[in-house]
């Protein structure tokens, strides 16, 4: 396969991935027809129900998803092109940092946003005060993470603005 063909395949597969702003949706508790918080108690302490994660095919595809590999293949993907076009190297590397320090973030978030989604489970199960705040902090979470994502769409188009700039220099 010529250097070409290689970035033209590299350029389609960088494109299958998507970012997707789906505010850490399987973070939340599931609830019964009286909004109680649904949980099972394992050794005294309570597992709260969550809602399923999106299926594994969905996530192999997501960047910024925290559950499963996608980051870490898409990262492969920039290992390979840094070998296709050696003399962009440089580049390469720099956007697979701030790729990493994105995704970092990304998966901080995610744990902040289970811790709290549990929080505000437990407040209401047991009627503590507090929710509101929870809640609140939970919303600030949510546009941070937004945020980041769309940190993370500007990093895949930039791979994708220098992907193609490659090829239009060989094809022409």
């Amino acid at each position: 396969m010529n250097t070409s063909s290689q970035i033209t395949q590299i350029l389609k597969t960088v494109k299958s991935f998507k970012v997707v702003q789906c505010q850490m949706h399987h973070e939340k508790v599931v609830v019964d027809t009286h909004g109680k918080p649904m949980f099972n108690s394992i050794e005294n302490a309570l597992v709260f129900k969550r809602v399923n994660l999106c299926k594994a095919a969905i996530r192999q595809k997501r960047l910024g998803c925290a559950h499963s590999s996608s980051n870490l293949n898409f990262e492969y993907i920039l290992d390979d092109l840094k070998t296709i076009v050696p003399h962009c190297t440089r580049q390469i590397s720099e956007l697979k940092k701030e790729f990493k320090t994105i995704v970092s973030k990304i998966y901080a978030i995610d744990h902040k946003v289970g811790n709290v989604e549990h929080e505000i489970a437990n407040s209401v199960l047991n009627d503590f005060f507090g929710k509101d705040k929870l809640e609140g902090n939970l919303h600030f979470l949510k546009i941070e993470h937004k945020e980041l994502m769309q940190l993370l769409l500007g990093v895949k188009a930039d791979i994708e603005q220098l992907i193609n700039s490659e090829i239009n220099y060989i094809t022409n």
